[in-house]
């Protein structure tokens, strides 16, 4: 099985793994976006408090920032190819004419399933798979080149309306509302007291709720949403004095303990890729 690491230092990381075990994965999130393609295995893969029963050459687009985990039932091998991606890598196809990275903003569920007739998505899907019994330098330019074909027909399939979108399994609704809340308040007082008087919840039935359904603390997911924001404006070249309080932060020496904390350095040393909650 392929070595299986939380970091991202250049644009592209791929993996195609397959192993044979009952498990659950911790909750965990990446300062990178992810795609899964899925092949084989019994596997409910759970977004943000919302579980979705997962199909052979199913495709699972997890933007940055967002909590998931796979929940692995069964015997049959779990196998899949994982993509972990840079926005530069994105922006590479944005500035030709083609904005792939609208799969990770536009999608209107997070799992994506492919028709069932074969089709250019499920060709190319199938010659990536058989892209790992090439070993060598030949093998990663090819698994590379396949994927960049494959992003492709991904995005256009969904531009064109031809691939799926899978409903959910379950989801609780109060989480679902602050989840979408906290994601476009950040500015905002996002205490427990401030949160629980709004969503008409008790401040300790709102901690339990919250971190029985994502994994983590209410804080910990405000706080990891602030940086997560603070980073992509750092990448456009903002000043760190003032971007800090664009992200919800109350001054710059709260912002900086924040991103001391997460990352061991401090925000002017540079950007990290690594995500502290890694599993898979």
């Amino acid at each position: 099985m392929a070595q299986k690491t939380g970091y991202l230092s250049g644009n592209l990381k791929l993996f195609h793994l397959v192993d044979k075990r009952q498990w659950t994965c911790p909750y965990h999130y990446h300062d990178f976006d992810k795609i899964t393609l899925f092949f084989q295995g019994h596997v409910s893969y759970d977004v943000e408090g919302t579980a979705y029963d997962l199909k052979p050459f199913d495709i699972v687009v997890i933007p940055a920032g967002k909590i998931h985990r796979p929940s692995v039932t069964g015997d049959t091998p779990y196998e899949r190819i994982i993509a972990y991606i840079s926005p530069a890598y994105l922006k590479t196809y944005e500035q030709r004419g083609c904005p792939v990275g609208q799969l990770f903003s536009d999608s209107a569920s997070p799992i994506l399933r492919q028709p069932q007739e074969a089709d250019s998505l499920y060709n190319v899907s199938c010659r990536l798979r058989r892209a790992w019994s090439y070993t060598g330098p030949e093998g990663n330019i090819l698994q590379e080149a396949l994927f960049s074909e494959f992003l492709i027909h991904l995005w256009m399939a969904m531009k064109t309306q031809k691939i799926g979108f899978v409903k959910k399994k379950q989801q609780h609704q109060k989480i679902a509302h602050i989840v979408d809340y906290l994601e476009n308040n950040l500015t905002d007082d996002l205490s427990i007291p401030a949160l629980a008087k709004r969503f008409y919840m008790s401040p300790d039935y709102l901690m339990h709720l919250f971190k029985s359904e994502t994994g983590m603390t209410a804080g910990s997911y405000i706080t990891a949403r602030r940086l997560q924001k603070a980073r992509r404006l750092m990448q456009e070249g903002r000043a760190l004095t003032e971007l800090c309080y664009e992200c919800g932060f109350t001054n710059y020496s709260t912002f900086y303990r924040a991103w001391k904390k997460r990352y061991h350095t401090s925000p002017k040393e540079g950007l990290i890729e690594k995500d502290d909650l890694f599993d898979e």
